[in-house]
């Protein structure tokens, strides 16, 4: 039995976003029709006066004889034609006997044209915009974004910055801060921040008695800065991080010219004081037992939880998570530096390095440890140090990974030499387990301690990479493909592992170019792909595609998370057909296609179409 149009249509999104009148508009224009398995609905390279609404059965979507896309129950095609009056680019053909709600398009522009939350659906997926179009589902849904986190610092700077030359002299920086009622001055050259002069540095000068000396004798260099288009919360991290009170704001693009400045006080009066983040990640940064950490790490990740159940994006949550996370191993590495300490053990030069998804800075809510350590001494004193951190750190609430990828098995708490033996023995004898230790060690990232260690590697290994070794790692990359069937996702109704099916594929293939063009010491998926599309390695529109892709898989993993922790449950990366709506479960299949165009775009680059 077909269900009457404006019933059926009405619980479909975006047909849902639509008035009484504008339904009545397309019932009104609207017809129904059968089509028998193999009928041509549509014909590449021939117009049609009608948008189709698929209400049972399955339609193919055909460049010539290959199958470009499946339409199903629920599914529209024909939208970019009647939107831009141009014919069918591909053709639609009947894989099961169909029934179809026929719209004419000259009423589907009409409705098209005066709603403009309809009209933004469409034109967002089709251009693949997955950020505003999830943006959109979550307005229509009254979904609350907490908004001081994806506030930009642009938009909290209320002056115009006030600058001097290097040559400038001390007394004159003053009245000029005087005159202008601020506490700091930035000292630029070319329009470039070279320092900053602060109220602080100005009791120096008193002290001194010299106000005739240039104001690059006192100002605090190299400057603190934050990109204007950075969310208020990274700013406010690093104000507390570096332990400053003002920071610089720069901007446009590559120039990174003095925008202003702003402080602590600016962007904490953009904060509500009951803020449960805020107070809890400034409870951790003070936390002087391994108790209180446990207690404060429970309080994240409900509070991290709640944004990501209301809206907050992937790319400004993360950057949170990885803040608080970072901070908390901080802190209990320096607890376990004094106990040593009372025990009159002295620990050698070390560094503290975090892989994995912590070492991109894409921590999420299901997180365990993936760690190493190099060091300059004594091995056995740094293992026992390190399983001491391990083990205080899974007691508080960051578990231990099971694949033992820890500073406290030995083979991962070396010095640099033999860190750097490992990397030539990885890239001269590709098996398996090397290529899977490159994956898992080329995302090195310093957490804390002695950062020459760390640079001394990543130059070591820029100069060891061999072209063998990318080809194997873009090979790795490209084993395990998306499941995208004649009929959508395949196994979605029993459950889809989106981290090994979606994120994974994608954070390993931008590694492959990553190594390929030597950026070792930016680790961040997103970065990465940003500096590949600034070198030309990704064309505008595949990066671009990339990185909403990856977003809506990764939102889609931490929200599902969350609700499992808001719950009091344990997440997984499984997503069930019955756990999202058909909307996001079409948007999850766009990007699975996404990421199967890149896995080719990677075997066609390093040629490896079936192998070696």
């Amino acid at each position: 039995m077909i269900s009457p149009p404006k019933e059926y249509m009405r619980r479909i999104k975006p047909f849902s976003f639509l008035t009484e009148d504008e339904l009545n508009i397309l019932v009104e224009n609207l017809d129904v029709e059968a089509y028998e398995k193999g009928t041509a609905i549509v014909r590449k390279g021939k117009q049609s006066n009608y948008i189709f609404l698929v209400f049972s059965g399955v339609v193919g979507l055909y460049d010539d004889d290959t199958l470009i896309d499946t339409v199903s129950k629920g599914e529209i095609f024909g939208i970019l034609s009647a939107i831009t009056g141009n014919p069918f680019s591909l053709s639609a053909v009947a894989m099961d006997d169909t029934i179809c709600y026929r719209i004419k398009k000259e009423a589907f522009k009409k409705v098209f044209e005066s709603n403009p939350k309809f009209s933004a659906f469409f034109s967002t997926f089709i251009n693949r915009r997955f950020r505003s179009f999830t943006n959109l589902l979550k307005e229509t849904e009254g979904a609350f974004q907490e908004e001081i986190y994806l506030t930009r610092v642009k938009e909290i700077v209320s002056k115009e910055p006030v600058v001097c030359k290097p040559d400038t002299t001390v007394e004159e920086a003053a009245k000029v801060m005087l005159e202008r009622n601020v506490g700091s001055i930035v000292v630029v050259e070319n329009g470039r921040p070279i320092g900053i002069l602060t109220d602080h540095d100005l009791k120096k000068v008193l002290i001194s008695g010299d106000k005739a000396a240039k104001v690059t004798e006192f100002m605090n260099s190299p400057v603190i800065s934050v990109d204007e288009e950075q969310p208020v919360f990274e700013a406010y991290l690093t104000l507390i991080n570096k332990g400053i009170n003002y920071i610089v704001v720069v901007g446009d693009e590559g120039v990174k010219k003095v925008r202003g400045v702003i402080t602590s006080k600016d962007i904490l009066t953009q904060f509500e004081p009951s803020s449960s983040l805020i107070a809890l990640y400034r409870k951790i940064r003070k936390a002087n037992t391994i108790d209180e950490l446990k207690n404060h790490l429970v309080g994240i990740r409900k509070a991290v939880a709640g944004l990501a159940i209301k809206g907050v994006h992937f790319y400004e949550l993360s950057r949170m998570i990885t803040s608080v996370y970072d901070s908390t191993v901080v802190s209990v590495i320096k607890i376990v530096e004094e106990e040593f300490k009372q025990k009159g053990i002295d620990l050698p030069d070390y560094v503290w390095i975090h892989v994995g998804s912590s070492g991109r800075k894409e921590q999420i809510i299901a997180t365990d440890q993936d760690n190493c350590l190099i060091h300059d001494g004594d091995g056995e004193v740094m293992l026992e140090f390190a399983e001491r951190v391990n083990e205080v750190l899974d007691y508080i609430g960051i578990p231990k990974c099971t694949a033992n990828y820890m500073a406290s098995n030995p083979k991962w708490n070396l010095t640099l030499d033999e860190w750097k033996d490992n990397f030539d023995r990885w890239f001269d004898s590709l098996t398996g387990e090397n290529i899977r230790y490159l994956s898992v060690f080329l995302d090195l990232r310093p957490i804390y301690g002695d950062q020459k260690l760390y640079l001394a590697l990543i130059d070591h290994v820029k100069k060891s990479v061999t072209n063998q070794a990318i080809r194997f790692l873009a090979l790795d990359a490209t084993s395990i493909e998306p499941p995208i069937g004649f009929f959508g996702i395949k196994g979605l109704e029993k459950g889809l592992d989106i981290k090994l099916y979606g994120i994974y594929p994608i954070a390993n293939g931008v590694r492959v170019l990553a190594l390929d063009n030597k950026i070792l010491d930016t680790t961040n998926t997103k970065e990465r792909i940003e500096i590949l599309r600034d070198m030309g390695v990704l064309s505008e529109e595949r990066a671009r595609e990339i990185l909403e892709s990856y977003e809506f898989l990764q939102e889609l993993r931490l929200k599902h998370q969350s609700i499992s922790v808001s719950a009091g449950r344990e997440g997984d990366n499984v997503i069930r057909l019955d756990d999202i709506d058909r909307i996001h479960a079409y948007v999850l299949k766009e990007a699975l296609k996404i990421v199967s165009s890149f896995q080719n775009f990677i075997r066609g680059k390093y040629r490896i179409e079936g192998g070696f």
